[in-house]
């Protein structure tokens, strides 16, 4: 398979949005699809009354024992992302990493879809553990008292929520590329710009 034509192609399709990024007909649109699914591209959810959807990567997906970044965020979020890069853990891999790698990527939809991890934390100590290792300590913080705003989580142990507050930076940043005035009350307590409004937040309820 081209790697033009699977880049192009990167995403969610449907039969009818093949035929039209390509400009080919259906039934060459279908026997492609047919042939990404078999090469291991490609992925199909729906059917039946729903509209059949393919999810399409530049990259072969190859079915695998433990869950990757993606794989768990997905399980559990209401948005559903397109990997960015393929993930193959070579050891246990839960909830909590897979958090942490999400914030690593800076990526806005990315982060955004990972909010709905807070609901299945298990081990806040990893957690803790894993912020204070990867930096991210004030981010968590920041991420967990969004969360909280829309969905019901886990509640954080009072000791930790603490510990991650003492790291909140002394100069204002980033967490991606965006900025949002509607959490103004949370982006001053951690030092952090909220990249996400209240419309954004509706998207994980």
């Amino acid at each position: 398979m081209k790697e033009e034509t699977l880049l192009l192609l990167q995403g969610k399709h449907t039969v009818e949005t093949i035929m039209h990024a390509l400009s080919i007909s259906m039934q060459a649109a279908i026997n492609l699809v047919s042939k990404l699914k078999k090469e291991g591209y490609a992925t199909t959810s729906g059917g039946g009354r729903q509209k059949r959807i393919y999810t399409i990567t530049p990259y072969r997906q190859v079915k695998q024992e433990r869950p990757g970044t993606f794989d768990i965020i997905n399980r559990y979020s209401k948005i559903k992302l397109v990997p960015q890069f393929r993930h193959v853990p070579h050891s246990k891999y839960r909830e909590e990493d897979a958090l942490i790698d999400a914030v690593k990527t800076r990526s806005f939809r990315t982060v955004l879809a990972s909010l709905a991890l807070f609901r299945h934390i298990k081990d806040w100590s990893y957690l803790h553990k894993l912020a204070k290792e990867s930096m991210l300590e004030a981010e968590t913080g920041m991420l967990y008292d969004i969360a909280r705003k829309t969905i019901l989580t886990k509640r954080m142990p009072e000791k930790m929520y603490k510990a991650l507050l003492k790291k909140r930076p002394r100069k204002k940043r980033l967490l991606t590329q965006s900025e949002s005035d509607d959490f103004k009350e949370i982006s001053k307590k951690w030092n952090i710009w909220v990249p996400f409004s209240k419309k954004d937040m509706e998207e994980i309820k």
